[in-house]
């Protein structure tokens, strides 16, 4: 019950991203905004969450996942306010919209760590892959419905009117996060584990580094993808809001099933085929877009996501402890937004010089990098001993 709670307050926090994901990007286009502006506006929040991210690893370390998550929250309702200051033409207020995206950024960093670092606080250890794969995929319910939803409000009613949703929305997911029954955090070493090293009272260990590049090479397509697609498909007639609704009940059906998955596969094997699966998502994207092509990319990219995601913030847990767990998914937050700015401001000058396709491409081949880095990685072909998702693997000397 208690993970399904925080699960539910992540996904109506999670709005107050989310529902800006297709709704912003059409009120710029629809406001006269240029293409290549609309993806740096996309891409700013992705930007300040780099070092919100790193900072956000400390705060959490230090003041704990339900503080850092009302933080966050509270971040994603002042960038409500300020984009229902601005209007429903977010264009005539460049200054709201980019002051509303760098909250938006602070928010996106926090959140996310911030609940999946509660998670082994709450439930036993053998209970943690299935548990992480639950909130997780609250998040991508957010991502799956919230576009939709957010489309349709703005069609009915404003840009503000989405705002106003925003609010709401966020302030009952904030109170469902309050008096979580949280045990006790234990020292690194009680588990086993050194003591990871900080650098500015930022914490890191070298067995993080090859699951966050995984990160950030496999996510980079997702910043082509949110920044240019929706414009792309309104041109051709089709229902961007389809995409990431397919998108995301695929990615929620498949989390749930791969968090028991993971108990009878190697991390490294489910990694190879989900990623695989999204490869040729994307590749459908290259095709002229049509409604059912969206629909086919998006339950490929959503089920291949879910099957490489979970994996990743399950071997980022059991390599971390509780004194450091905080700065091991910050820093998760930290490689979605870089791949995210990969693929909405770097893919810019691609997408403008070379047009939409461009992008994509590199994206594809980005993810193929991702694979052979999945590939080489020993631990990650090993099996998962469910009662060990905390127990020691490769660390820092102390």
């Amino acid at each position: 019950m208690v993970i399904l709670r925080i699960s539910i307050a992540l996904l109506l926090v999670q709005a107050g991203f989310h529902a800006w994901t297709a709704s912003l990007p059409l009120a710029l286009a629809r406001g006269g905004a240029l293409e290549a502006t609309i993806g740096i506006v996309m891409g700013l929040a992705a930007v300040v969450s780099i070092p919100g991210a790193l900072a956000g690893g400390r705060l959490l370390d230090t003041f704990g996942g339900s503080r850092m998550f009302l933080v966050a929250g509270s971040a994603y309702g002042a960038a409500a306010v300020m984009l229902i200051l601005a209007g429903n033409d977010p264009t005539s207020s460049p200054a709201l919209v980019a002051t509303a995206r760098v909250l938006q950024g602070i928010g996106i960093g926090i959140a996310v760590p911030s609940a999946l670092s509660l998670v082994p606080r709450l439930v036993e250890p053998e209970d943690q892959p299935a548990a992480l794969s639950y909130v997780s995929a609250a998040q991508n319910v957010a991502l799956m419905v919230m576009p939709f939803i957010s489309v349709v409000v703005l069609d009915l009613t404003s840009f503000q009117g989405v705002g106003v949703l925003v609010l709401l929305l966020v302030g009952v997911g904030l109170a469902l996060s309050r008096a979580l029954p949280l045990r006790p955090v234990t020292d690194a070493g009680d588990g086993g584990m050194a003591v990871a090293q900080r650098r500015w009272g930022i914490a890191y260990r070298r067995a993080w580094t090859v699951p966050l590049l995984i990160v950030v090479l496999f996510v980079a397509h997702w910043g082509v993808v949110t920044a240019y697609l929706p414009v792309r498909a309104e041109e051709a007639g089709a229902s961007i809001g389809l995409f990431f609704f397919a998108d995301g009940i695929a990615i929620v059906l498949t989390r749930i099933a791969t968090g028991r998955l993971v108990e009878h596969a190697s991390l490294r094997a489910l990694i190879l085929a989900g990623a695989g699966m999204t490869a040729a998502g994307v590749g459908l994207l290259l095709l002229p877009v049509t409604s059912l092509s969206l629909l086919v990319s998006g339950l490929l990219g959503g089920a291949g996501g879910a099957i490489v995601m979970t994996p990743v913030t399950i071997e980022l847990s059991r390599r971390s402890s509780d004194a450091d767990r905080g700065s091991a998914f910050a820093l998760y937050s930290m490689g979605l937004a870089i791949a995210m700015t990969l693929g909405s401001i770097g893919g810019a000058p691609i997408v403008a010089a070379l047009g939409f396709e461009a992008g994509l491409v590199v994206g594809i081949v980005l993810i193929g990098v991702a694979m052979v880095i999945t590939a080489l990685d020993a631990p990650l072909g090993e099996p998962l001993r469910t009662p060990a998702v905390n127990a020691i693997q490769p660390v820092d000397p102390p």
